[in-house]
């Protein structure tokens, strides 16, 4: 019987792709791949992590906390893959904090979430859905979320990256105040959205008040709502907020094409 050399674990998430003759979202099954490279899924219930990788060799398994959003499932278990492919050799236990936030202070976990998005994801496929909707709103998000079975704010973020919405920022707020924000590339520093949430803007009142539903289209209003520079109230831009359990209220601000060079 003829040797099978083990597949290899470092293969980026293109080649991943390409060696598995996979070329539309719905083919991405992100178990299939795990078991691929030589990797078990098991669901059970971890204490102080979301998801978590141990290995010995070519061989180990993802253990995932179940019940959750299978969306979110899909993406802790591609993140965990990345932690095979780039971190192999050690036990990682990632929070939920530590996963789908491309973190800046921690370069290990945005480097499993970067893998993460590149294999459920992939760029080409990925902007050729985008180039189907001309307007970043919240019906081209669900849209494009539902084509590649990722979470809304995985998809918004990559979306964001896409280059397809040069004049779009997403802004996170809980109620402490703004968590983070992403800015599309080309928008400059200075359109940086303010820390606390204004009462006239329509995220605040989806933040305030449970009884308040999403936005189902984008409003225009005035950009001092939302940032507080020499040229903010000179523009209008259009604000769509929408809840997400656990991460508070997310907005698409997409700014007036002459506020971006």
């Amino acid at each position: 019987m003829p040797r099978i050399d083990p597949i290899p674990v470092n293969l980026s998430p293109d080649s991943l792709l390409r060696s598995l003759g996979i070329i539309q979202p719905r083919d991405i099954d992100v178990e299939a791949i795990a078991f691929y490279v030589g990797l078990r899924v098991k669901r059970r219930c971890l204490k102080c992590c979301e998801a978590m990788i141990t290995g010995l060799g070519n061989k180990g398994i993802i253990s995932v906390n179940p019940g959750g959003m299978p969306q979110r499932e899909r993406f802790s278990i591609a993140h965990e893959l990345g932690h095979w492919a780039y971190h192999r050799g050690e036990t990682v236990a990632c929070r939920a904090t530590d996963i789908g936030k491309f973190s800046r202070a921690n370069p290990v976990e945005r480097a499993a979430d970067q893998y993460a998005a590149d294999l459920l994801m992939p760029w080409p496929m990925f902007k050729n859905e985008c180039k189907q909707h001309r307007k970043l709103d919240l019906k081209a998000l669900k849209a494009v979320a539902g084509a590649f079975n990722t979470s809304l704010t995985a998809t918004l973020i990559r979306m964001i990256d896409s280059g397809n919405y040069p004049a779009a920022i997403m802004v996170n707020h809980g109620v402490m105040g703004k968590s983070w924000h992403k800015p599309a590339a080309g928008v400059p520093g200075y359109w940086k959205p303010k820390d606390d949430l204004d009462p006239e803007s329509f995220a605040f009142e989806l933040l305030h008040d449970p009884l308040s539903k999403d936005e189902g289209f984008p409003r225009r209003i005035g950009a001092d709502a939302w940032f507080d520079n020499w040229a903010a109230e000179r523009y209008e831009i259009f604000e769509q907020s929408f809840r997400i359990p656990g991460e508070g209220v997310i907005t698409i601000l997409n700014l007036d094409a002459n506020m971006v060079p």
